[in-house]
């Protein structure tokens, strides 16, 4: 049975689900990949042969108009909180050629089904950081009469943060008993709960090669980064 999971990431103008986007990225992955989810070839290692024949991801940029068009939502906190940001993430969220949102939305439906069909796949995930990204990709869906349905079925989303989060809270357990290879002790269950933050440093940094080029709060780099630290954590829930 031939799966892959994908992972998606809206940069958006507020936190509601009708709200406006700037930016989306759509990232294809293994789970089971043994040493890097984004690129394998038959014996489990990354090499240029696999590369080549790996699905591109889907990335776009909004016009913004066409979200004020559609009546789409622009936050005042989230537009502050923006204006706050480096100018290496406002670039980042502008600097492609920006279509009407429509046409987006439109995309990332193609651009899966497209996947499944040309890689005869028998199922897919599609995951996202908290349930957010997946709340608009459903409000776009209902905006424009797209059956989301039939390309991802309501049984097929999947929650990064939930699975990062739970496999960092065993590991840290582990690490109290001297049972983790990875922890070393770095953090303990209840610290963990209180501070989210800490359940990344229980696991493999994500490589340099895939922050090259990228900042926080672009979306490709942030469906990259929740899609390594979510391959991590499954290898953590699998042992």
């Amino acid at each position: 049975m031939k799966h892959l999971d994908f992972t998606i990431d809206f940069e958006t103008c507020a936190l509601s689900a009708d709200a406006a986007i700037m930016q989306v990225a759509v990232i294809p992955w293994l789970r089971d990949a043994q040493d890097d989810p984004f690129v394998l070839d038959d014996t489990g290692e990354a090499t240029e042969e696999a590369a080549s024949a790996w699905p591109d991801p889907y990335e776009a940029y909004v016009d913004l108009r066409s979200c004020v068009v559609e009546g789409m939502n622009f936050d005042p906190a989230t537009i502050d909180w923006w204006s706050r940001q480096s100018d290496e993430a406002k670039h980042a969220v502008c600097q492609g050629l920006a279509e009407p949102i429509a046409d987006v939305t439109v995309g990332i439906l193609d651009y899966l089904r497209d996947t499944v069909k040309q890689y005869r796949l028998d199922s897919i995930c599609l995951w996202a950081h908290g349930d957010t990204d997946i709340s608009q990709l459903r409000s776009l869906c209902r905006r424009f009469d797209i059956n989301l349905e039939d390309t991802v079925p309501h049984t097929s989303f999947r929650d990064c943060r939930t699975v990062i989060l739970e496999a960092a809270l065993t590991e840290a357990e582990r690490s109290m008993t001297g049972k983790s290879t990875r922890a070393n002790g770095i953090a303990l269950p209840h610290q963990v709960q209180v501070d989210p933050s800490l359940a990344y440093d229980l696991f493999p940094t994500l490589p340099s090669r895939y922050a090259e080029g990228r900042c926080l709060h672009d979306a490709n780099y942030d469906a990259i980064r929740s899609t390594w630290y979510t391959w991590q954590a499954l290898k953590t829930l699998r042992q």
